[in-house]
């Protein structure tokens, strides 16, 4: 099929087909789900998307709250900076305001406000990289759809960088990959869809391994950071652009993040990116870029309602309050500990079932579960590959829904497929894997596992 579409529309922009394998709601689960048309089958347990309102995660009051008196202020039905509302990125280059840190300061004019990290992150590609020029991105082999995505239709080669046992970055392949054709490092500090939180000393050893670079080849190379599951992390979350400042960084340090996950607006399509960048070092080439980037959000006159930029801007304003601050950290201690206890247990109760298997980093040296391993609210499950061999006609994740829709007295499980996580060429190999967004209440989380225990016990027949 993709095939046809791509000798029809030979006129067309043809990286828009090479996305094409990228995606979350075009999976092979779809047609799945068609089957489910008409069926009256009840309950759909759909951990596909990782929205936590779909499972009855509550938005933060104080925000839903402010966007109501937003949308009463005349302000609101105007169009603004098409970069963003000029209070919130100023607010937003004060530090990290979120996590409570002011110990550094980022240039109003490099903060952008766009549609979420998916909208950001097209801006941010679209500026990065010189369809000339052979461009390199080196991207974790477990990294987030949308990257892979975005790098396929601005043409740029994807490295692969290993991760090691434990999930962290494999310092000395990055090392050996980054070469002169290397434009950006790609990070996810807490991953998805591994759910591994990035150690402080690992993105230091990253920052050296990319300043030194820099210094050999005399560019930039753009250390790209993902924060957006940093609210979920054990202990304190990671701050690149703090770290980056202490580590010295040479070239620029770019953060992506969202109010989506940690407060539950993922209807709001409000992220942004943030470019630090100290010292004078390529100061031509970053100032370029940033300017890039301004441009290419200029004709769009603003993607973001007003009325939520207002809001975010109040509610982050507001934490200079102390009891505001209060009830916001209470809103995020609570959010934290029951997405992290949804997602922890049901990986115990699969852990219980002989023949499911998790990844390698999810085990401890005795081969007993990790379940500190996990910080964000996804699980990678696999069935063990000597009990069910990859099926070259569909997913272990559609083979799960189709199993699923033809129990009797059973609910419908759709997962994502784990292959779509990875780059093209990773795929079909070794152990295979569904992604679960694990967000179940705990009667949910009951019949999740029972469905995955019958589908793991009748591949053992």
């Amino acid at each position: 099929m993709a095939d046809e579409f791509v000798a029809k529309g030979k006129r067309l922009n043809q990286a828009v087909f090479g996305m094409a394998p990228y995606t979350l709601r075009r999976t092979d689960v779809n047609e799945a789900v068609l089957r489910t048309k008409g069926l009256h089958k009840e309950p759909i347990l759909d951990a596909r998307l990782g929205d936590p309102t779909v499972f009855g995660l509550s938005t933060y009051k104080g925000f839903t709250q402010a966007v109501s008196e937003s949308f009463k202020d005349p302000r609101a039905w105007r169009y603004d900076h098409a970069c963003g509302l000029p209070e919130l990125r100023e607010i937003l280059a004060r530090g990290n305001v979120e996590f409570n840190r002011n110990g550094y300061w980022v240039q109003p004019d490099r903060v952008f406000i766009g549609p979420g990290i998916s909208g950001v992150s097209r801006s941010l590609f679209t500026a990065m990289i010189n369809h000339d020029n052979g461009d390199e991105l080196a991207i974790p082999e477990w990294s987030y759809i949308i990257y892979f995505a975005e790098a396929a239709l601005s043409r740029a080669r994807v490295v692969n960088i290993r991760l090691k046992d434990d999930g962290q970055v494999d310092i000395g392949h990055l090392d050996h990959s980054i070469s002169e054709r290397t434009k950006a490092v790609f990070l996810i500090t807490v991953g998805n869809p591994l759910g591994i939180a990035m150690q402080e000393e690992v993105f230091f050893e990253i920052v050296k391994i990319i300043n030194r670079k820099e210094r050999e080849f005399d560019h930039p190379i753009y250390l790209v950071a993902d924060t957006i599951y940093e609210g979920f992390r054990d202990g304190e979350p990671l701050d690149p652009i703090l770290l980056s400042s202490k580590a010295e960084r040479i070239g620029p340090t770019i953060e992506l993040h969202s109010i989506s996950k940690m407060i539950s607006a993922p209807g709001a399509r409000l992220g942004w990116i943030r470019v630090f960048h100290q010292g004078n070092d390529f100061k031509d080439e970053v100032d370029a870029f940033v300017e890039a980037l301004a441009r290419l959000f200029q004709p769009g006159l603003g993607s973001v309602p007003t009325a939520f930029q207002m809001a975010l801007h109040k509610v982050y304003l507001g934490l200079a309050k102390p009891d505001e601050r209060e009830a916001f950290d209470a809103f995020r201690k609570e959010r934290r500990t029951n997405a992290i206890w949804r997602v922890r247990s049901l990986m115990e109760s699969l852990s219980k079932f002989d023949g499911v298997v998790f990844p390698r980093y999810c085990y401890n040296e005795d081969g007993t579960i990790n379940r500190n391993a996990i910080n964000s609210f996804y699980l990678l499950v696999g069935i063990d590959q000597r009990i069910r061999p990859r099926n070259s006609e569909m997913s272990m994740a559609r083979e799960l829904a189709e199993f699923s829709i033809d129990q009797n007295n059973s609910p419908i499980m759709l997962t994502t497929p784990g292959d779509s996580f990875l780059a093209s060429e990773l795929r079909n190999c070794g152990q295979e894997y569904f992604r679960v967004v694990s967000l179940f209440d705990h009667h949910e989380m009951a019949l999740a596992a029972e469905v995955i225990r019958k589908f793991t016990e009748s591949k053992k027949r």
